[in-house]
């Protein structure tokens, strides 16, 4: 009894845990780049995120926020310290109440130096900022113009293909139409891939048009920082070397504020730069094993399975069915070697060597056909023309029935030698468009789109996104410590110039300032 119970219950173990497998790969199966998105999510407790690459998730974007979380940091303290700065500064002022003349070739030597170096480095982030914003601009432009041609061109393909049925519809009249149940379908499929193709169409527009408007705003304002930068940069080189404490400070005071803007947009550019990243792989892992309905949809969207599928199905059955009557036309009237007293359109005065049928790729269960010896193939239109125009004969009107009539050798009529050239080329359009319904249907055309972004566009989007986050970051850095190094040059610059001033007269001093002249630091010795 005992080891009954033991079996089963090892049995439920086992049960549970593949139960517990299948479910964890049933739920991995709409989960992409999870590795790379394990990030700590700030919306939920610096819990790791695992929910895989997703742009409309805000706990996505709050962990892939969070790994720019240093720069923000940095932003805060440069705010707050300069704020703090300026407070003991101000503090120090109205408690010292004079002021120190007190002057120094060496610092003023080096904050010279240290001004030029550090407004030189903030001038090249500025120049690799522009340039970086530039080319960042041309690839995402690029790809997602890449994007957008290849949702029109599936849209278009759709189009095209309830053209032709629609084409094929309307064909001729009599014994080459469609039957009416078949025409019936054709008009559903035709509904179904309009209204699929129009809802590609318009969400991969409504997805470009906040993608560009997105970007547009991101290089204005990338322009407008550098640009804003430099010139502050600039004004203050310039303001420090004139030593006007005034200038100076309402520099560093805009300085400051740009400054932590600056580092803002660094660490949100950095939190592109990985979202890019993260895409790239999420299209990685999409291509090696498609899926159903993800996260990419928001990118480029898969068509409709089923109505393709259906579509394709279709496509094979009214091309059979057009063909299959075109021939049965050709073979039971015109080829007919004896002539049928019944009227038009079965006996029109035909004669000469018989007409050759039309290839029909498809057997009556629609599966793949090989042509027959003899029979015109329509994959070329000049053939099939050449193939078919010398059995047209010269016609007449019949004085009974006032249709026409050959009145020369030949088994086509001009009206129906048209009429075949129009299922010849309708059918070879249906073929043509039975690998693009294929790829549509199976998901290819998106998996071939993704696996040439990521082989081409998503190492340009990696490098520039990276190249703008760098130089934002660099061109700050440089102007904190521009911004440091102007108020100590204009400082020095100030004293030296009261050191030549006082030199001159030293006198005329007041007793609490003459006493820095016996000071170890006397810049006012006379040599």
């Amino acid at each position: 009894m005992g080891s009954s119970w033991r079996r089963c219950l090892v049995l439920l173990l086992v049960s549970v845990s593949l139960f517990a497998q299948v479910s964890a790969a049933a739920s991995n199966t709409t989960v992409l780049a999870a590795e790379r998105t394990r990030r700590k999510d700030p919306l939920d407790g610096l819990r790791y995120y695992t929910g895989g690459w997703n742009i409309s998730n805000r706990h996505y974007l709050a962990s892939a926020g969070f790994s720019a979380a240093p720069l923000f940091v940095l932003a805060a303290l440069w705010f707050v310290a300069v704020a703090a700065a300026a407070l003991v500064a101000c503090c120090s002022c109205c408690c010292r109440g004079s002021n120190n003349y007190s002057y120094s070739r060496r610092v003023f030597a080096l904050s010279l130096v240290l001004l030029l170096v550090f407004t030189a480095a903030a001038i090249i982030g500025c120049t690799v900022l522009y340039d970086g914003q530039g080319k960042f601009n041309s690839s995402t432009t690029a790809t997602l113009d890449y994007v957008v041609s290849q949702a029109d061109g599936a849209a278009a393909t759709m189009r095209d293909f309830t053209g032709l049925l629609e084409t094929a519809k309307g064909v001729g009249a009599g014994v080459v139409s469609l039957p009416p149940d078949l025409a019936r379908t054709i008009d559903d499929v035709s509904r179904r891939m309009d209204a699929a193709s129009d809802e590609l169409a318009t969400r991969t527009a409504s997805n470009s048009r906040r993608i560009r408007t997105a970007l547009g705003t991101i290089r204005k304002i990338l322009i407008g920082v550098a640009a804003v930068m430099l010139v502050l940069v600039v004004l203050g080189f310039v303001f420090s070397l004139t030593g006007y404490k005034s200038l100076v400070y309402t520099v560093v005071f805009l300085g400051w504020i740009i400054i932590t803007a600056t580092l803002i947009l660094s660490g949100t550019f950095l939190l592109l730069h990985n979202v890019i990243g993260d895409t790239c792989v999420a299209m990685d892992e999409w291509v090696v094993q498609p899926q159903g309905h993800t996260a990419l949809d928001d990118i480029l969207p898969c068509a409709d399975a089923a109505v393709t599928a259906e579509a394709l199905r279709r496509s094979e059955e009214v091309n059979y069915q057009l063909v299959a009557k075109l021939n049965e036309l050709v073979s039971n009237v015109s080829n007919s070697n004896v002539p049928q007293q019944v009227g038009p359109p079965l006996y029109y005065n035909q004669s000469g060597p018989p007409v050759p049928l039309l290839c029909n790729l498809y057997n009556a269960d629609l599966t793949g056909r090989r042509c027959a010896a003899g029979e015109v193939t329509a994959d070329s239109a000049q053939q099939v023309r050449t193939a078919w125009q010398r059995f047209v004969c010269r016609t007449t009107t019949a004085p009974a029935s006032g249709s026409e009539v050959c009145a020369t050798v030949g088994r086509l009529t001009p009206a129906m030698y048209s009429q075949m050239l129009t299922v010849a080329s309708i059918s070879d359009g249906l073929r043509r468009q039975v690998p693009a319904l294929a790829d549509l249907a199976n998901c290819t055309t998106v998996r071939r789109a993704f696996q040439t972004i990521s082989e081409r566009g998503c190492p340009s989007l990696r490098r520039d996104s990276s190249r703008v986050y760098q130089a934002l970051l660099a061109a700050s850095v440089a102007a904190m410590l521009a911004a440091a190094v102007w108020v100590a040059h204009s400082r020095e610059r100030r004293r030296r110039r009261e050191s030549e001033r006082f030199r001159v007269s030293p006198y005329r001093l007041p007793i609490e300032e003459k006493v820095l002249l016996n000071s170890p630091r006397r810049p006012y010795r006379r040599v």
